[in-house]
């Protein structure tokens, strides 16, 4: 799995684990699906889902999904990656 850099709000640098990125063509936005590493349950990892955003050449954004349809429709795709 691929290792990426995330720069928090409060600045610290954190390692997290790529596990898909997928762009929505019918509202022009891209996502991310992230791991830290952490348990939920046996056999289970906490997932981590952003909006994403390049600012600049290389440097990316993360933005939280807070729209309700978007968020629907970020759940499809993800359904449509997991059976497709």
């Amino acid at each position: 799995m691929k290792k990426i850099s995330v720069k928090n709000i409060d600045g610290t640098i954190e390692e997290v684990d790529l596990i898909n990125a997928f762009k929505i063509n019918d509202i022009n936005k891209r996502f991310v699906i992230l791991s830290k590493g952490e348990k939920v349950g046996e056999g289970m990892s906490k997932i981590y889902i952003s909006e994403f955003v390049e600012n600049e050449p290389g440097v990316f954004s993360l933005i939280g999904i807070t729209d309700d349809d978007v968020w629907a429709k970020v759940k499809q795709a993800m359904k449509e990656i997991v059976e497709g």
